[in-house]
């Protein structure tokens, strides 16, 4: 029996475990794969920091140089791997890039063997921001810290803004970058802006930051002035007792997870299965094209093809999610954006642009 060698990639993190969620469920899920069979191949897994491009090329150094693996697969931004995707094409071995899509793929692409795997939050911003500009009101404000506002999200959602009105009346205020060890000012940023005076924020935090931000939203009562359209992981709801306070958001099309819990699960669950599929139908072989069949086939709502537009195929779900009494979620479907993403002119501009300059992972801070 022809051995198999799998390398993984993932990041650390300080506000949830994703690595280890991510590296779980793909061993998981091709464990289950394989249980028929006598394929048992063997995965390696390396840690990249917050996803180090440094440290990225010596885990592949590794893979390639002593280990000669068959497959890579991790979690990994197109800004940290883009320097390095020759490799895969040199040796002919396939990489799935799994991320939240925190920059969009340049439109040359990173070749043929590159697969990507995405919740492409970038496209959801744009989709938020066409929902706000339709539906929220006359003047946005879009806060952020320099951290959140270091990926393509802030673009995608002025992008969303504008694709309904060139002109769209919003303000754009990105905090301070903090000393090293320390947090953004956020609660001092509401004693400078006045919130309650525009009809909805987007505020770019998450960790303890969105955690400051929304406990003093709330503490102010602004719940009933200003609405709140955000990403998913501003919101943790379990932690405080926040009755009254509404955002908008949108849903996981990757898992139908309406608070984006089990992102990581389901892109490690996903890349299992589609590994495990297609040793067990090419007889132990991998390669790119079975992949993308049989990504495809566990979710065609995605594009994985880095040389065309990785992206949606599926219109994007806007959610409400209020909390009640008790500290309970009630969540509502409020509308489906779907539109030409892909044509959109200014974001077609977007993909070549340094308009996103963060290397790490979203969330691996």
């Amino acid at each position: 029996m022809e051995e198999i060698t799998i390398g993984i990639l993932i990041p650390n993190s300080g506000i949830m475990p994703m690595g280890k969620q991510f590296d779980r469920a793909l061993k998981k899920a091709l464990k289950a794969e394989l249980a028929e069979t006598e394929f048992e191949p063997e995965i390696l897994t390396e840690t990249v920091g917050q996803g180090s491009p440094v440290l990225i090329e010596k885990a592949l150094d590794d893979f390639f140089g002593y280990h000669d693996v068959d497959l890579v697969a991790g979690l990994v931004t197109p800004k940290a791997i883009e320097g390095l995707v020759d490799r895969f094409e040199k040796r002919n071995i396939p990489f799935i890039m799994n991320n939240l899509g925190e920059h969009l793929i340049p439109t040359k692409g990173y070749g043929d063997n590159v697969l990507v795997n995405s919740t492409h939050l970038w496209q959801h911003c744009f989709a938020m921001g066409q929902y706000a500009a339709q539906n929220l009101g006359k003047k946005g404000l879009v806060l952020g810290a320099m951290f959140d506002s270091g990926y393509a999200f802030l673009n995608c959602f002025q992008l969303g803004l504008m694709s309904v009105d060139q002109n769209f009346d919003h303000d754009l205020k990105l905090l301070q970058l903090p000393q090293p060890g320390k947090l953004s000012e956020v609660k001092e940023a509401f004693d400078s802006i006045d919130i309650g005076a525009y009809d909805f924020v987007f505020p770019l935090f998450c960790g303890e930051e969105a955690t400051l931000f929304i406990d003093e939203f709330h503490a102010r009562g602004l719940n009933s002035k200003t609405k709140i359209v955000a990403l998913p992981f501003l919101f943790a709801p379990e932690k405080y007792d926040l009755a009254g306070l509404e955002m908008i958001s949108t849903q996981n099309a990757l898992s139908n997870d309406a608070l984006w819990k089990n992102t990581f699960v389901s892109m490690g669950d996903k890349c299992g299965k589609a590994i495990g599929r297609v040793l067990v139908e090419n007889n132990g072989k991998l390669n790119v094209e079975e992949l993308k069949k049989n990504l495809e086939w566990l979710d065609s709502s995605v594009s994985y093809d880095s040389t065309q537009v990785p992206k949606l195929n599926s219109a994007i779900t806007i959610l409400s999610h209020k909390v009640v009494s008790g500290n309970n979620v009630e969540t509502k479907e409020l509308a489906q954006i779907d539109g030409p993403i892909s044509e959109n002119e200014h974001i077609v501009q977007s993909r070549d642009a340094l308009a996103s300059v963060w290397m790490n992972s979203y969330l691996a801070v």
